[in-house]
C-alpha cells in the first residue's frame, strides 16, 4: 500500500487482507462474502483479537507493522475509514481488560494520530 494515496472505506477489507496474511485466512475461513458489507465487524471480530494476541505476546515487530497500518488508516483514509479505525480498532483495544498494563508499549509503537485517538478515549 502506497503512502499518500487516499484509502477508501469500501476497500477496507481488501486493504487489511493485503497487509496481513492472517486476515486473508480469517476472511476465507468465514466464507468469502460474509464480511463484504460489514467492514467494522471484520476489523472488530478478526483484526482486534489478532492485535491483542500480539500485544499479550509482546511481539514488537508485528505490533509495529500493525500500528503503522492503523496510522495509515487515520492519515490516508477517507472519513468513513478514519471512523472505522477509531471505532473498530482503537476503541475495542482501549476497553480490553489489560489495556492500562500495555498502554506504554502501545503508545511507544503507534503514530501520533493513533495515539491521539487513544487519548481522546480518556476524555469520553
Amino acid at each position: 500500500m502506497m503512502k499518500g494515496i487516499m484509502l477508501r472505506y469500501d476497500d477496507a477489507n481488501e486493504i487489511l487482507m493485503g497487509e496481513f496474511e492472517a486476515m486473508k485466512t480469517a476472511f476465507q475461513e468465514d466464507g468469502e462474502g460474509f464480511y463484504d458489507d460489514i467492514q467494522h465487524c471484520f476489523y472488530d471480530d478478526k483484526f482486534v483479537p489478532y492485535i491483542v494476541r500480539h500485544i499479550n505476546e509482546g511481539n514488537e515487530g508485528e505490533l509495529k507493522k500493525i500500528f503503522d497500518f492503523v496510522e495509515r488508516l487515520f492519515s490516508d483514509g477517507d472519513e468513513d475509514l478514519v471512523e472505522l479505525a477509531g471505532v473498530s480498532i482503537v476503541e475495542p483495544i482501549y476497553y480490553e481488560p489489560d489495556y492500562e498494563k500495555h498502554k506504554g508499549k502501545i503508545f511507544s509503537l503507534c503514530g501520533n494520530l493513533t495515539r491521539k485517538s487513544f487519548v481522546d478515549m480518556d476524555g469520553d
